[in-house]
């Protein structure tokens, strides 16, 4: 028999625990071996050994919102769900179904809009490419060559508005084909010629050829910004019922009223920068102007067309006064044709028709115009009745044969200086058999007549080389070279400016250079009046005042555009 082995003294226990397990062995499986080893000692089995107890040790919650809040904040959000849902419940029950049912509608229609809504793609214009054949021409380079395409039909143009008009070719080519030169000798009677066509001569004025005309005629930006800032000022200085005056209200006015005068200088102002009731910074003025001075056409049923007045325009009964009413109606026939050719509104084509036919019928016995209709004419009124003739020409309006004839007849009468320089009137009292006898009676000579004189004669076709126009030329920028400070006439340089333009040459070039420096630095800067010319010292200051002279000042600025050259792309060249 094996030898008896002493039982094992039972382990101690750990103070303060009774019953405890070893701290060794306190949460650790029993070993296998070590009762296999009890067995083979040959004690016998343990009656109370049970596996140890494994007790968990609670494990701290830990996470990522507990690290930045804390336990009791981090419990706290936890709770906020719980919390919405309790307060959506209390809501739900206490409100009336009929805010539940809007509530529940509401956001379904704001999240099926979130679902529908999508942003509009930028569309991209498709790009269409052919090959045909074509002639080649071969490049500098080997081995590449240019294809040169065959024209293509010019499009037809749409009605639709464009922001930004795009740039118009070649504005410089001669509008009008030049009558053939007849060169007279110097003294000898001049010839009359067929007017030349001038339907084009309103052309410069469309936005996108002002800007090559002003710089191809020698404008700068200085006359530009000059033109702007006048026309800023005559839209100030427009009255609530859309007419103009000579007196105000601005500083400086006129000794007498004409608003009919004053409107249409206003309006040609306008006109000449490209202006219309629909087109340009100023349109709505224009707008308002044409509107007002429309309804003072003597017109409609209440005027027959036999009416001696028939066509007229009138303010009332004492605007324009007699002596200057058909100065007036003649610068209205000019601004209503411009309107007419620039736009070719249907609106506007009887109102200029009727201005025309008042204008034809009032034409004096000597060819001319004055102060009545059928009195015998001055040159100072007959240059503004040409242009209005010329300027329904350019709207594509009719004018009588006879009527130039008349024109063509009174310039011989007050021809000076066998047609290089004109005067005022002829008296038929002082007629005589010799007609250069006639020629010296006409009076008196001054620059703006014989100005006007020339301007006349340009329209009616003399050539530009003709020695009468030269010569003539000559002496008005030697005689009236823009003195601002010692011999104001801004009147006469008006004229002058028209006519020198027209011939070009040398002579433009040294009248150009004096207009870009003079009248934009005499342009008031500052204050109220702004943007205007002081009449102080003028010529005719005193009659027409601060508008007059702002309204000749601005047309002298825009002769780059206002007309075309008579005599084409020559014209502007040396």
């Amino acid at each position: 028999m094996p030898p008896d082995v002493p039982p094992t003294p039972p382990s101690p226990a750990s103070p303060g625990r009774p019953g405890a397990e070893p701290a060794e062995t306190a949460g650790l499986q029993p070993s296998v071996g070590s009762s296999a080893q009890t067995e083979a000692a040959g004690g016998p089995p343990p009656h109370d050994v049970r596996p140890p107890l494994i007790v968990p040790v609670p494990r701290r919650r830990t996470g990522w919102l507990v690290g930045i809040l804390g336990e009791e904040e981090a419990a706290e959000f936890r709770s906020i769900p719980a919390r919405i849902r309790a307060w959506l419940d209390a809501w739900v029950r206490k409100s009336p179904p009929f805010t539940v049912s809007l509530s529940v509608h509401v956001a379904l229609l704001l999240a099926l809009a979130l679902v529908f809504v999508r942003l509009e793609r930028t569309r991209r214009r498709p790009i269409d490419l052919s090959f045909a054949a074509a002639n080649s021409v071969e490049a500098e380079r080997a081995g590449v060559q240019m294809v040169e395409p065959e024209p293509e039909p010019e499009p037809v143009s749409q009605p639709d508005a464009v922001d930004e008009p795009e740039p118009v070719e070649d504005p410089v080519a001669a509008p009008i084909a030049a009558a053939a030169e007849q060169v007279n000798a110097l003294g000898s009677e001049p010839e009359p010629a067929a007017a030349p066509a001038v339907g084009s001569l309103l052309d410069g004025r469309v936005a996108g050829r002002r800007e090559r005309l002003v710089a191809a005629y020698g404008g700068t930006a200085a006359t530009e910004a000059a033109v702007t800032r006048a026309l800023d000022w005559l839209a100030r200085q427009q009255q609530k019922n859309g007419l103009w005056s000579l007196r105000g209200p601005y500083a400086s006015g006129g000794s007498q009223e004409n608003q009919l005068a004053a409107t249409a200088m206003a309006l040609l102002a306008f006109h000449g920068a490209g202006t219309t009731p629909r087109e340009g910074p100023h349109h709505k003025a224009v707008a308002a102007a044409w509107t007002a001075l429309l309804k003072r056409q003597v017109a409609g049923p209440e005027a027959a067309e036999d009416r001696a007045d028939h066509g007229r325009f009138v303010i009332s009964a004492e605007d324009p006064p007699a002596h200057h009413a058909l100065y007036a109606h003649a610068q209205a026939t000019i601004a209503i044709c411009e309107l007419y050719g620039m736009t070719k509104d249907p609106i506007y084509e009887q109102p200029a028709r009727r201005a025309v036919a008042y204008a034809v019928a009032a034409q004096g016995r000597n060819g001319g115009w004055r102060y009545e209709p059928g009195q015998d004419g001055d040159m100072s009124v007959t240059g503004w009745y040409l242009m209005a003739l010329k300027s329904a020409q350019m709207a594509g309006l009719d004018v009588p044969a006879a009527t130039w004839d008349g024109v063509e007849r009174f310039l011989d009468h007050v021809a000076v200086d066998g047609g290089r320089r004109y005067g005022y009137r002829f008296d038929d009292r002082n007629r005589t058999a010799d007609l250069n006898a006639a020629r010296r009676a006409a009076g008196p000579v001054t620059a703006a007549v014989s100005a006007e004189g020339l301007l006349c004669r340009q329209y009616l076709g003399w050539p530009r080389t003709r020695p009468e126009l030269t010569a003539g030329v000559e002496a008005l920028v030697g005689e009236k070279f823009l003195d601002w400070e010692h011999d104001k006439d801004v009147y006469a340089w008006y004229y002058i400016t028209q006519v020198v333009h027209h011939v070009g040459g040398p002579a433009w070039q040294r009248w150009n250079g004096r207009l870009v420096e003079v009248l934009p630095a005499a342009q008031v800067a500052k204050g109220s009046e702004r943007g205007s010319w002081d009449p102080a010292l003028d010529k005719w200051g005193a009659n027409g005042g601060r508008l007059f002279v702002t309204c000749f000042c601005t047309y002298m600025l825009e002769v780059y555009y206002r007309h075309l050259p008579l005599y084409g792309e020559a014209a502007g060249q040396p």
